[in-house]
Order: structure tokens, then C-alpha cells, then sequence
């Protein structure tokens, strides 16, 4: 699997809506593209740098003094602001998230919730302009270091309440995101922070990935604490399996793999490439979309991946992120035979030109089966030739045999 460009969020001291957009400016992205997110929603952006408990990080704040009154306003606003595509689609579910919250902890609809915490228009900034700075750093995926949400009380539009409070805790609890009280008695995970972390981030875990950072960057809260009041955001790339050579002239291995699957009837053909893509840099073995028959006669794919078992759980998240599937099927400990499988580079004449192209060999039992040729390297030699591609193909695989099998 290829190195990815990943980012990770460490909230060992809270995440609020104004830290997560001030940690990914200061890791680089694009600041005029969220200063027209936040001012097209109606706020003015002011970015600064401050020390907190002798870090230097980046503070991000929003100005305004308007509210708005309901769900369809805030939709509205954020509909007619400067977000386009994967930013305004993160935007809309972190206020869906934030209004299911609201009305779960009230017992109304979400069009029916009055907005307490979150009904500030800078609160609707700091969604807008977090959305706009992820989609400028491109990160393949994000993940997350579980959340620390304070201690102790907080007066409330709800009177006096522990931490964290309920849309905070409803959203936690709605979203599995893992979290942890301390280290001090203060509130430090707002329900716009828990939100867009509930949105923004692919995959919470434990600990540290095994990744290599590239950057760091410091999103200061406004709370000044007995520990730094930031939040820490760093860019990096995974670093990819080591590659297994195949041993030769032994039978055929064998392994223990998952199969995922979900059916999906409203997904366009270039959703589909762009999820294939997706599964196969975050660690599917295989994967295929077969076109099927859906209920009451709607024509649909059934989208089938091949895994290992500790990847499943990834898979499925980017399975359902990308394509709004409601579930995925999980089919365990499928036993499947593998032919041993090497990679080599070998000559080839073409038009008086010798060519060093790589193939893929692979054998059962001692027996040499098939010899693919990399198309890449195929399809640079036919456009280098002026030669078909097929012609290239055919003497690529010639040439492999006769080195594969002497």
C-alpha cells in the first residue's frame, strides 16, 4: 500500500469549533479561502498568533454579533456561502449533527430546535471556515486521538450541568467518539468542536499511527489554563507495509480475509471510481462493482471489497463516507488460496529500443502460471513507439516468460 497524506488531531486539551479551524491554518491551508468561507456567512475572520503556556499557536477569531433563528436559516446561510463540493457537504452534517444533538437533549425535531450554544452566527463560521481549511490541505484521511473533555460544572442555558455538557455528550455518544474527562476542571469540548470532529475526522484512535509528520500546527482556545489551551493538528504520511517477497518452488499459501459488501442504487459511475480508489489506498486487497437488480425493479451495484480482518472497520467507514450507504455486510474468516506472487523487471526489444519493464510472476507449486506486464510501464512504451499498446503488451509477456521460466 502507497504512503498516504494523512492528518492527524490531538485534543488532549479539548477541541472547540474556532481551535480546530485556527490548528489547520496554522498547518498551511489556504487562509483566503477561509476568510471568504467565514465572511460569506456574514463574520469577519481575525488571525493572529498568541503564546499559550510558551507555544506559539495560531488564534482564529470570528466577529459578530447576529444569531440566527432556525435550522432553515442556518442551512440557508451556509447554501449561499463560498463552500462548494466536499466543504459544503461537511458543513450541512455538522449542523445536522449539531441540531439532531439539540433536539435529542430537548425532545423535539431538529427543524423544531431552538439554538442555545450554537446559535451564534460565529459558531456557523467556525463550521464554514474548518470545513474550507480541511478541503484545502487534501488530506486523504484524518484521524484522531480520543477527546479530553474537562471537569467539573458549567452554568448553562440549562442551569448549572457537568461536563461535558449534553449536545457535547449527545454527540459523543451518537458518534462512538472516544473521550476521556480532565486534565482540569474546566469545559473544554464545545458541541460545535465535538461536531466537526464527528464529521471531519475519519477514524478515531488510541494512539499515535504509525505515520511520519511533516508538519505541526497549534490552534489556540481562548481559555487561558494550567496547561497549553491548544489543540495540536499534524500533517503527515503514513508509512507503507514492507513489501513480502514470495518464496519460491513451495505450494500455495494460504491466509484468512474478510469480504465487505453493500448494495447502492443512487451512487453515479464517478462516485464509484473515486470509492475504488479509496479502498485501495487504505488497505482493501481487492475490490469489485457489480451492476444488480435492486427492489421494486431499480437497477444499482453491489460494491464487494476483499480485506484483512484488522481493516475492516476503516473499509466499512469509507464504504458508507463515500457512497451514504445506511450498512455494509461483513462476511468473516474467508479462507482463500494464493498463488506465490513475485515482481521482476525484464528487457524487451522495441524498435531497436531495449526497454526494462515490470512484471508480475506467479506459480503454484514450482509451475510457472501466468506473467502480466505493469500497464503503466506498457502504455509509456506505446506512446514513447508510436507502437499499439497491444503489440507492446504481447511482446512484454513473451519476453517475461522466457526469463521467468529458463
Amino acid at each position: 500500500m502507497r504512503a498516504m497524506k494523512v492528518l492527524l488531531f490531538d485534543p488532549s486539551a479539548g477541541a472547540s469549533g474556532d481551535m480546530i479551524m485556527a490548528s489547520l491554518l496554522d498547518l498551511g491551508a489556504d487562509v483566503d479561502a477561509v476568510r471568504r468561507a467565514v465572511e460569506s456567512v456574514g463574520c469577519r475572520l481575525e488571525v493572529s498568533r498568541q503564546e499559550k503556556s510558551h507555544i506559539m499557536a495560531c488564534r482564529a477569531h470570528v466577529i459578530s454579533n447576529r444569531r440566527y433563528q432556525s435550522m432553515d436559516e442556518a442551512k440557508s446561510i451556509l447554501q449561499g456561502s463560498s463552500l462548494r463540493g466536499k466543504a459544503l457537504e461537511d458543513a450541512l452534517v455538522t449542523l445536522d449533527t449539531l441540531a439532531e444533538a439539540e433536539g435529542r437533549v430537548h425532545g423535539v425535531a431538529e427543524e423544531q430546535v431552538r439554538f442555545h450554544e450554537i446559535g451564534a452566527l460565529d459558531a456557523l463560521a467556525d463550521i464554514a471556515g474548518s470545513s474550507a481549511a480541511l478541503q484545502s490541505l487534501a488530506a486523504e484521511h484524518v484521524f484522531s486521538r480520543p477527546v479530553s473533555v474537562g471537569g467539573g460544572y458549567v452554568q448553562s442555558a440549562h442551569g448549572l450541568l457537568a461536563i461535558p455538557g449534553p449536545a457535547a455528550l449527545e454527540i459523543l455518544r451518537s458518534h462512538e467518539i472516544p473521550w476521556k474527562g480532565g486534565p482540569v476542571e474546566e469545559e473544554l469540548l464545545t458541541p460545535t468542536g465535538a461536531a466537526l470532529l464527528a464529521t471531519l475526522v475519519d477514524e478515531f484512535v488510541p494512539d499515535f499511527p504509525l505515520i511520519r509528520a511533516e508538519k505541526v500546527g497549534y490552534g489556540a482556545g481562548k481559555k487561558e489554563l494550567t496547561l497549553p489551551n491548544v489543540l495540536r493538528a499534524i500533517a503527515a504520511k503514513t508509512l507503507p507495509a514492507p513489501r513480502t517477497e514470495a518464496r519460491p518452488n513451495h505450494g500455495p499459501q494460504g491466509n484468512r480475509i474478510v469480504q465487505l459488501e453493500t448494495n447502492v442504487d443512487d451512487v453515479t459511475g464517478e462516485v464509484l471510481g473515486h470509492l475504488i480508489e479509496r479502498l485501495m489506498q487504505a488497505g482493501a486487497l481487492d475490490v469489485s462493482v457489480l451492476p444488480a437488480l435492486m427492489k421494486k425493479g431499480r437497477a444499482g451495484f453491489v460494491i464487494r471489497a476483499i480485506a484483512r480482518a484488522e481493516d475492516t472497520e476503516l473499509l466499512a467507514k469509507v464504504m458508507i463516507r463515500e457512497t451514504g450507504s445506511l450498512g455494509v455486510r461483513v462476511f468473516p474468516s474467508i479462507h482463500r488460496l494464493v498463488a506465490e506472487r513475485e515482481q521482476r523487471n525484464v528487457p524487451v526489444e522495441i524498435c531497436d529500443h531495449i526497454y526494462s519493464v515490470q512484471v508480475k510472476v506467479s506459480r503454484m507449486d514450482g509451475e510457472l502460471l501466468s506473467v502480466k506486464p505493469e500497464y503503466e510501464d506498457c502504455k509509456r512504451i506505446a506512446d514513447e513507439t508510436n507502437q499499439p499498446l497491444r503489440m507492446v503488451i504481447k511482446k512484454v509477456e513473451e519476453a517475461g516468460w522466457q526469463a521467468a521460466n529458463p
